[in-house]
Formats: C-alpha cells, structure tokens, sequence
C-alpha cells in the first residue's frame, strides 16, 4: 500500500459537476446511515448544505477542490475538497470531502492523497487540518487515527419517539 502514488489536480468545471453528482447522494447516504436525517428528504438537504457551503460553486473562496490522480496511470481515483478557515487570527484547514471510487478503495489512495492535502494546506498557511467521519465508517476511523488524527468532540443524539 505504501507504494501508491498520487497527485491532486484542481477540479474543472466538468470535474466539478461529475463530482457533485457523486459527493451530493454520498453524503445524503451517509446522513441517513448515521441516523442525522431521514431517508425521505436526505438528498435535497444534502443539495441545500453543498449549495450553502460552495455558494460560488468551484470558485467558492477559501475552498480547494482536486482530483485525485494516481500517479502510475493518471487515473482519476477519486477527490478531495479542503477548505482554509480563519479563526482568532489562526489560519486552520478543513477536509469537507474526501472520496475514493469504489474500485480503489483499501489500496492506499485515500491515506497517499490525505499526506498531498497535508502539504497543500500547510502551504496555504494552515498550522492544523480537521475533518469529520460519520461514526458508522469505521474504516475511515480507522485510517484517520493511524495517521495522527484524534478525536475532538462526539455528537450524540438520543431519539425521543418511540
């Protein structure tokens, strides 16, 4: 796994539709596999939040949306979206998406474009990078964990509807 090799390639605008047709139902998904929302309106919520959080689509600024590219076959394997905040003064960054093609998962993709991101933010003056992982995906823990991230705070919900 440690000889895979990829690099991030800035989205165009059809790179960027081609994600959002990917990302939009993925993330409606993952909210309902959580239990956050339920499946009957998931996926126009899921549109609401992507147009909220990229009001300007890919020229939305402070928001770096790439490709990733493995390097043997320049292959597009997946995507990766980071966004540079400000806070206090400090400059930080967040992972608001990050995916790897179904036929590319478990191979290394995911953790080789995770150290490219690291280097871009830290390049665009980020001193930490943060993200968030629905507490189903066990393997994103997994990945995250080993390459130093922890946990900073837990959302819980509790129904009250029997």
């Amino acid at each position: 796994m440690d000889g895979i090799h990829v690099s991030l390639e800035a989205m165009d605008s059809a790179s960027f539709t081609q994600y959002l047709q990917f990302a939009i139902p993925s993330y409606a998904h993952d909210n309902v596999e959580s239990g956050r929302w339920d499946k009957s309106d998931a996926l126009e919520r899921s549109k609401k939040v992507y147009a909220q959080l990229l009001p300007e689509g890919l020229n939305s600024p402070d928001d770096h949306l790439f490709n990733i590219i493995e390097s043997a076959t320049n292959q597009n394997v997946g995507y990766i979206w980071v966004k540079i905040e400000t806070h206090f003064g400090a400059k930080s960054a967040f992972i608001y998406g990050v995916g790897i093609f179904e036929s590319y998962r478990r191979k290394g993709y995911a953790k080789s474009a995770l150290r490219c991101i690291e280097t871009v933010a830290s390049d665009l003056g980020a001193t930490s990078l943060g993200l968030h992982v629905f507490s189903h995906n066990s393997a994103a823990q997994s990945l995250y964990s080993s390459m130093g991230y922890h946990v900073v705070s837990h959302n819980m919900k509790k129904s009250l509807v029997s």
